[in-house]
């Protein structure tokens, strides 16, 4: 694996074309990881394609993660609702729901603010994506047990997104996420 990547731009356009570049320029890949860094906030970004060989079947994954620049509240996590989940509801998993019935329909939802992940997700440009990659598993979590841990927003998928255009998609959703559950004092924001 080379060193790791830093793209930086001013905009979502400025940093895609960036790492469309690096992407094609490296032709035939297997893993890519890159660090992208915009208005104060920085976002990780891992795609792995595992061939496999022999007797083992390959594996493919996505992800981006981001650390919220400062503790918030809120917790929680969307996942891909499939016979597995359904299963685990019978046996007690709990899931809530925000009065969406796509997304309801789509995810299973646990959340400690119920109310506050009803508003954030009412974006309809986030709704879109999020319906768009229903198998994801999208989680804001502490990145310890003190309870006022910094927190770490983080997409997966078991899918490895090679296209630019959609992870800049993804990327998206990440981005306007942050700066929905922790904005950047515009001094913060423009020094970084």
């Amino acid at each position: 694996m080379d060193a790791l990547r830093t793209f930086t731009g001013n905009t979502e356009a400025e940093i895609w074309q960036q790492v469309a570049a690096d992407m094609a320029q490296r032709g035939e890949w297997f893993e890519y990881e890159a660090v992208l860094q915009q208005g104060g906030y920085e976002v990780y970004v891992a795609v792995d394609i595992d061939l496999g060989g022999g007797f083992e079947s390959g594996s493919e994954s996505t992800t981006m993660t981001a650390r919220l620049p400062r503790p918030v509240p809120l917790r929680f996590a969307l996942h891909e609702q499939d016979w597995v989940h359904e299963l685990g509801k019978l046996l007690g998993l709990t899931d809530i729901e925000l009065g969406d019935p796509e997304i309801d329909a789509a995810f299973i939802i646990t959340t400690n603010e119920p109310a506050t992940l009803h508003d954030l997700l009412a974006d309809p440009d986030l709704r879109h994506t999020l319906l768009r990659y229903r198998d994801l598993r999208l989680v804001l979590k502490p990145t310890g047990s003190a309870p006022d841990e910094e927190a770490v927003l983080e997409f997966s998928k078991d899918t490895a997104l090679t296209d630019p255009a959609q992870l800049q998609d993804v990327y998206h959703l990440l981005l306007t996420l942050l700066q929905k559950l922790a904005p950047l004092p515009a001094s913060t924001a423009a020094s970084l």
